[in-house]
C-alpha cells in the first residue's frame, strides 16, 4: 500500500489522544511553567486517531473548560469523542473488552511511554522513544550534529553551558562574536546570543539578547512585548540567567544552549512521516513570529516572501528533505531502532541565511550554507493543525489528506488577541455557527483553544476565512 493512502493510525479499536505537555513537552520546565502552559494549551489536541472505532482524549483532570472544547471537537468531526481520566480510560478499555488502546502523544518522550506502558499496556505512536530522547534535546542534538556531517547544512555557532557557568560562558562566547564581526568588517551585523534551556520547547525557557543603537535588548520566552532593555551585557546576562531560572527544573537538566544571533531571510519548518520505512514530505511550512522575535506564533502553508526566497525554495527544499531523513536513519541506526518499524512524524526548523550573514560566511571562507536551529521529533503547531481540519472535514488520516489539506491553505495561531470583554466561549460558539455556512465551499474556521489569547485554524481559502473572523469578532 502506499504511504500517501494509508492511515496514520491502523484503524485502532480504542483511539486515545493525548497532549502531554507537563510529561512529554516540558518534561525538564518548572512547575510554575508547566502550569501556564497546560492552562493555555490544556484543550488542544488536533492529533486524533479519528479512524478509531471508540475515540478518547486522556486529561489530568476534568475542567468545565476543557469538557466544553472536546464536545465542540465531537461534533465538529461528527463523531462521539470523550474527555477521560486515567481511571476513566481503564474503565472504558475493560468496557470494550480490551486491555489496550493505541495512544497518540504529542512527543513519544520515554517517560510518557513507559508510563502508558505500564498503565494502559497500550501502545504509543510516535517515534521511538530512544530517538525522541536525544533529537528533543537542544544540547544532546547540537553534539549529535557535530558528529554527522552535513553537506550544505550546520549548527549555528554554539556553545553548551551549565546553569552556574552561564553568564561567564556567554561573555567569552559574545567576545568571540565580536572578534568574528570586527575581523569580517560586519560592524552593522547586530551583536547577540540565542539562549535556551536544552529543554526548552517552543521557546518557552529562552532569552534572545542582540545589541541595537548601543542598548541590550532581551526578549523572554519569545514574548516581544516583554521586551527590556539594558545599557551594559552584564546587567542583561543576569537577567537573562534569573529567567531561564524560572523556566528550568535544574535537576533533571541543568544545560544551556547559547546560539550567535544570526541575520535570517527566512526560517521555514518542515515535517516528514514515516510509516514502514518509507518518508513522505509535507514539504515547507511558513513560521509566523512576532515583531522583534525568533518564537514561532503560528504556521502556515508556505508562501515565499519575494521570487529570491521562491527560487531558494526550489533549490534548498529537497536537499532539507534528503538531510532530515538521512539524519533520522543515522539517529535510529545509533540508537539501535529498525527504521522500517518507525511510525510517525518529525519536525526540523531550518533557518535560511540573509545577506549579512551571506557575507559573514564568504568572509570566513566558508560555502554558502543554511542552518539547523532544532529538532522537533513530534507533532507541530502545524501537523496538529493539519490533523485538526481533516477531522473537521471528515476525511481518512493520511498523509495524501494532509497534502491536500496544505495545498488548499492552512494557516494556525495559537495567540490571536481578541478583545477583553469578549467571552471565548460565546465567540467558540459564534464560529461554529459560521463554519457550518462556510464549509460548503472548502472554507473553515476552528477554534483551538477557547482562552485569550485565541487559538484559532483557518482552512481553505485563508484570507476570506479570516475576514470572516473579524467580523464575527466586530459584531459581539
Amino acid at each position: 500500500m502506499s504511504i500517501l493512502t494509508t492511515s496514520l493510525f491502523m484503524q485502532p479499536t480504542v483511539g486515545v489522544g493525548f497532549h502531554n505537555i507537563g510529561v512529554g513537552v516540558l518534561r525538564a520546565s518548572h512547575v510554575d511553567m508547566i502550569k501556564k502552559l497546560e492552562a493555555h494549551y490544556g484543550e488542544r489536541c488536533g492529533h486524533l486517531p479519528l479512524d478509531a472505532e471508540h475515540l478518547y482524549v486522556l486529561i489530568a483532570l476534568h475542567t468545565p473548560t476543557i469538557d466544553a472544547q472536546i464536545s465542540y471537537l465531537s461534533t465538529l468531526i461528527g463523531k462521539p469523542m470523550h474527555a477521560v481520566t486515567e481511571t476513566e480510560l481503564q474503565q472504558a478499555l475493560s468496557r470494550y473488552g480490551t486491555d489496550s488502546a493505541l495512544i497518540v502523544p504529542y512527543i513519544n518522550v520515554p517517560q510518557s511511554a513507559e508510563w502508558i506502558q505500564s498503565t494502559f499496556k497500550s501502545t504509543t505512536w510516535g517515534l521511538a522513544p530512544s530517538m525522541v530522547d536525544i533529537l528533543k534535546n537542544k544540547a544532546s542534538f547540537y553534539t549529535f550534529l557535530d558528529a554527522f556531517e552535513l553537506d550544505g547544512w550546520r549548527a549555528p555557532d554554539y556553545r553548551i553551558a551549565q546553569f552556574a557557568d552561564l553568564q561567564q560562558v556567554a561573555q567569552a562566547f559574545l567576545g568571540e562574536i565580536e572578534e568574528l564581526l570586527s575581523t569580517a568588517a560586519l560592524p552593522e551585523y547586530p551583536l547577540g546570543i540565542m539562549m535556551r534551556a536544552a529543554e526548552s520547547d517552543g521557546n518557552y525557557g529562552s532569552c534572545l539578547l542582540y545589541q541595537e543603537h548601543g542598548r541590550i535588548h532581551l526578549i523572554p520566552n519569545g514574548d516581544a512585548l516583554l521586551l527590556t532593555t539594558y545599557t551594559t551585557w552584564q546587567e542583561a546576562l543576569v537577567d537573562a540567567q534569573q529567567v531561564l531560572a524560572s523556566t528550568m527544573e535544574l535537576a533533571k537538566e541543568s544545560r544551556i544552549v547559547l546560539s550567535r544571533y544570526l541575520d535570517l531571510a527566512e526560517s521555514p519548518g518542515l515535517s516528514l512521516v514515516l510509516m514502514h520505512g518509507e518518508v513522505a514530505s509535507l514539504r515547507w511550512n511558513g513560521q509566523l513570529q512576532e515583531k522583534g522575535s525568533k518564537a514561532c506564533v503560528g504556521t502556515s502553508t508556505y508562501q515565499a516572501s519575494t521570487q529570491a526566497l521562491a527560487q531558494l525554495r526550489e533549490e534548498y527544499e529537497p536537499r532539507t528533505v534528503e538531510l532530515f531523513t538521512d539524519l533520522l536513519r543515522h539517529i535510529a541506526c545509533h540508537c539501535g531502532v529498525d527504521f522500517s518499524t518507525l511510525r510517525g512524524l518529525a519536525n526540523i526548523d531550518i533557518m535560511l541565511p540573509g545577506p549579512l550573514e551571506i557575507e559573514l560566511q564568504r568572509k570566513r571562507g566558508m560555502q554558502t550554507c543554511g542552518y539547523i536551529a532544532e529538532c522537533n521529533p513530534r507533532w507541530t503547531n502545524y501537523t496538529d493543525a493539519i490533523m485538526a481540519v481533516i477531522g473537521a472535514n471528515r476525511q481518512q488520516p493520511t498523509v495524501g489528506q494532509m497534502l491536500s489539506t496544505i495545498e488548499h491553505g492552512i494557516l494556525s495561531v495559537d495567540k490571536y488577541e481578541i478583545p477583553v470583554h469578549i467571552n471565548a466561549q460565546q465567540l467558540r460558539a459564534r464560529i461554529a455557527d459560521v463554519d457550518q455556512q462556510l464549509k460548503r465551499d472548502g472554507t473553515r474556521i476552528i477554534c483551538r483553544m477557547a482562552t485569550h489569547p485565541f487559538g484559532v485554524i483557518f482552512a481553505g481559502d485563508v484570507t476570506r476565512a479570516r475576514q470572516e473572523l473579524t467580523r464575527i469578532i466586530a459584531a459581539m
